[in-house]
């Protein structure tokens, strides 16, 4: 049997009360509609009167005013300022005797009038008097005009109480109406309270009650309980609903497995993008340090590589013991052996973006392996290529790609030897989806920890064989370049994957080379250089060397005391490091110069430990300025001076 649908109940319910409210209200609105008219009509009147009434009033004791303030001081427009307000009067007046209103009022506006013109009269006749000087008759004057102010006030008083009179009738009138109102309000209450109560058991059983039912089985799905279901008997909306939801339940049920295969998929992928952040934050915190160690290196290792360098060389030019040489030449290498695990440190540290142009990856790769392949080759290892025959091409900086071709196979070496066993070493290239792909596979040990095979220093070489910086520089590079390496182990030993963004080389120009210093004219007279470094030791090794070269050098401590001393002195050529303690540091001074005797700007060199601190590298990037990094070989020194020097 097929139910009444609920809302046809509701609706039935609804019209009825509804046709009833309307029937009442007619019967109610027909009876007082000729009441409700009148009791308009008064109260609009009664309000038009009460407001002109009010606007007389004010506009004639302005008039009133205006005279009093003649006996203090006589205006020459009092006349037109007098007459103006009675022309108003006048245009309210006669406002006024339109309305609506009693004979009994009009008679009064009529003496009002009157009055009013009568007060002008005598307003007048007083200002004549204070204008001729007769002060005396103009105060007599003014004792009429306050009878007739009297009048009028008396006039006005009466018009109040017949408008007071109008007011008590209306209320009169109102209060018989809202009398009868109550009576039908009453009425009209008790049937829309039975109303209520019908309306309050209909919603009960035909809607609350199955929506209870409906509000159970949610809540039990809720809960985890996936087989409720809603207890359906009737085929009305709420039934509909009830299968409705039937069948969402079931569907739930059945993609509730579904998504827990995908919540397996997405934790397993967000595990690796967490491993991937940690290593990232882990490499930024590290890269930060490395950049201020490797600066305080530079430094000391600067005056050990010099010191011994000209210690080996005036040993050779005296024909000094053969072992003092070969030690300070040991000495030497140690240092240059320093000297390059400090650069590492700083490639690893820098923050500088790479110079991107366009590169063909089998190209740049077969530069790498040809550097070591014949080496290699001494060593029983087999370069396996597999490369792209459409030879990709991306957007990369070429020396940075064969910095991580050199690395890996550094390391691919490295484990080959450590199995001892002849080695081959597979090297892929390949394309896909916008991104190339290079890729490293060796027969050596494997990777014992891939994991962490990317942190600095991480290394399972013995004492001596290695820095572990290899691995972590190629990390860094790959993500200056928004790419990803992975590292894993396969059948055979380690595998390493590189994956770079494809790019569009149409779009890029070529890699901006630096600015080489202008070659000036070679200059035989002596030459004199300004040699500014906050510590000593180095201002006077440089100052030696450059004896030795034939240069002249003063030193400063500061760049405060170089400035002082080039207000003073002339010289050729300005050596300055970079960052020094002071309110005036090396680029400050750069600048300095440029503003005071701009003809140094072209030989000015910089020598520094820090060339990858933010401002630092700003500024070198913006900057044609030659530069020399400690710690440095005296051969580039002394070039680099000459090429200056001219």
């Amino acid at each position: 049997m097929r139910s009444v649908p609920v809302s046809k109940l509701f609706l039935i319910l609804l019209g009825t009360t509804f046709l009833l409210v309307v029937v009442f209200s007619i019967r109610v609105t027909y009876k007082f509609d000729h009441f409700s008219t009148e009791a308009s009509r008064l109260a609009q009147n009664l309000q038009d009167t009460s407001a002109l009434n009010i606007v007389l009033r004010d506009q004639l004791n302005e008039q009133i005013n205006l005279v009093y303030r003649q006996l203090e001081h006589v205006e020459p427009d009092f006349p037109h300022k007098f007459t103006a307000i009675n022309f108003e009067l006048s245009e309210q007046q006669t406002r006024y005797l339109k309305l609506n209103i009693g004979p009994q009022e009009r008679l009064t506006v009529e003496r009002i009038k009157t009055l009013q013109s009568e007060l002008g009269i005598q307003a007048m006749q007083i200002y004549y008097r204070l204008q001729s000087g007769d002060r005396a008759q103009a105060v007599l004057r003014l004792r009429d005009m306050k009878d007739v102010e009297n009048k009028i006030s008396n006039e006005f008083a009466g018009l109040n109480q017949l408008e007071t009179s109008k007011l008590r009738e209306v209320q009169h009138q109102l209060s018989a109406s809202v009398t009868t109102t109550n009576r039908a309000i009453f009425g009209l209450a008790a049937y829309l309270l039975v109303s209520l109560l019908l309306f309050t058991i209909l919603l009960r059983r035909r809607v609350l009650q199955p929506l209870g039912l409906l509000l159970e089985a949610t809540n039990q799905i809720r809960h985890g309980d996936l087989s409720a279901r809603a207890y359906v008997k009737r085929q009305d909306e709420l039934g509909q609903l009830g299968h409705g939801f039937n069948f969402m339940a079931a569907s739930l049920a059945e993609s509730y497995a579904g998504l827990e295969r995908k919540v397996e998929e997405r934790t397993s992928q967000l595990q690796d993008l967490q491993r991937k952040l940690v290593q990232a934050a882990k490499m930024s915190a590290v890269g930060r340090m490395l950049s201020g160690v490797a600066h305080e290196l530079n430094n000391p290792l600067t005056v050990i590589m010099g010191q011994t360098e000209l210690a080996r060389r005036k040993l050779t030019a005296a024909g000094g013991n053969q072992k003092e040489i070969e030690l300070m030449e040991n000495l030497h290498a140690q240092g240059d052996r320093c000297r390059k695990i400090v650069a590492n440190l700083l490639q690893f540290a820098r923050q500088e973006p790479p110079r991107l142009e366009a590169v063909k990856l089998n190209r740049v790769v077969e530069q790498a392996l040809q550097l070591r392949e014949y080496e290699l080759g001494t060593r029983n290892i087999e370069l396996i290529r597999e490369f792209d025959p459409d030879d990709p091409i991306l957007c990369a900086d070429p020396n940075k790609i064969v910095q991580i071709v050199l690395n890996l196979l550094n390391n691919s070496h490295d484990a080959i030897r450590e199995a001892a066993r002849p080695g081959q070493i597979w090297i892929r290239t390949s394309s896909d989806n916008g991104h190339v792909r290079l890729e490293f596979l060796d027969n050596g040990t494997g990777l014992h920890d891939p994991e962490r095979v990317f942190d600095p220093f991480y290394t399972t070489k013995e004492v001596g064989q290695g820095t572990g910086l290899g691995l972590s520089v190629c990390y860094g590079i790959v993500e200056e370049h928004q790419g990803s390496i992975q590292a894993a182990n396969w059948e055979q030993g380690a595998h390493f994957t590189i994956s770079l963004p494809q790019g569009d080389p149409a779009s890029l120009s070529e890699a901006t080379k630096k600015d080489e210093p202008e070659q000036i004219a070679p200059d035989r007279r002596k030459h004199k250089a300004l040699v500014v470094d906050d510590e000593k030791m180095l201002v006077e090794m440089q100052s030696t060397f450059l004896a030795d070269i034939g240069v002249e050098a003063a030193g400063a401590f500061s760049g405060a005391e170089a400035i002082t001393y080039l207000q003073s002195n002339q010289v050729d050529l300005v050596i300055s490091d970079v960052r020094m303690p002071g309110a005036v540091d090396g680029i400050q001074l750069y600048e300095w110069v440029g503003r005071n005797q701009p003809n140094l700007l072209k030989r000015f060199l910089f020598v520094s430990g820090d060339m990858i601190e933010t401002n630092v590298s700003e500024f070198f990037l913006k900057s044609t300025a030659p530069r020399i990094q400690k710690p440095f070989m005296w051969d580039d020194y002394s070039r680099l001076v000459e090429q200056i020097l001219g």
